[in-house]
């Protein structure tokens, strides 16, 4: 499985750019493409300026999917043919219980921004995966959840409506930078974790020009937070 890493330099190489190009494009030191590029940054705070500069979606950049993105301008008319594929319900079809599995669609609502209240969690649903995806990206389905976010906070990368899976098995390591669904009280909260030095947490908005961060000791974070999961997949409705 590629890492934001990866497809960060292979789409920069492939629109031909270098480091030094694509951090004039958005305004940063060609030492922060590197990092990105090295592993050390996971998850870019100018994610958003990012994508735009690669001509990706910024899920792409953070969570890839099966086949690289295409610019419109790499697609031309006398290519396209008629897709052979038939689309079906998945609640019509024969499903093969050994190449997908049902994962709980839950009817709580994690909040993109002040937080939603939880309360009598239950199924309402469930979403197909392929067991393999779930493989790749190091997932049990077992431990796999999806709700859908309400609020903007994490815009431009997760806007109101749109669902994400939790991995509920992911919850006692922090990568730095990552996606997390958070119990905070009564609330449920999907924010960027970003550890401190001394132990403390910064929980992160994307949008933090209307939310900014909040920065916790590791005591009131311990004591205020519960780490649900880690975030390992989206889905837009953009």
């Amino acid at each position: 499985m590629q890492t934001l890493a990866e497809r960060v330099a292979k789409r920069r190489e492939q629109l031909g750019l270098s480091q030094k190009t694509l951090a004039e494009k958005i305004q940063v030191s060609q030492q922060s493409i590197n990092k990105i590029e090295s592993g050390q940054t996971r998850s870019p705070r100018n994610l958003d300026k990012l994508a735009e500069a690669l001509d990706v979606s910024p899920q792409w950049l953070l969570f890839g999917d099966e086949s690289a993105p295409i610019r419109p301008m790499d697609i031309y008319d006398s290519e396209i043919k008629a897709s052979s594929l038939r689309v079906e319900e998945w609640e019509s079809m024969n499903r093969d219980k050994d190449e997908f599995v049902e994962v709980s669609m839950l009817n709580v609502e994690a909040a993109c921004g002040d937080g939603a209240m939880a309360d009598n969690e239950h199924e309402i649903y469930a979403l197909p995966f392929r067991r393999y995806t779930l493989r790749r990206m190091g997932v049990n389905a077992r431990n796999a959840r999806v709700v859908r976010v309400i609020g903007n906070s994490m815009a431009p990368m997760l806007r109101s409506g749109d669902v994400v899976g939790i991995d509920t098995a992911n919850n006692s390591t922090i990568i730095d930078g990552d996606l997390y669904a958070i119990r905070d009280g009564n609330l449920i909260r999907v924010k960027q974790l970003i550890p401190r030095p001394d132990g403390g947490m910064i929980i992160k908005s994307f949008n933090n020009t209307d939310y900014p961060d909040e920065q916790l000791s590791r005591e009131e974070f311990e004591q205020r937070i519960h780490i649900i999961g880690r975030v390992f997949w989206s889905s837009t409705l953009w």
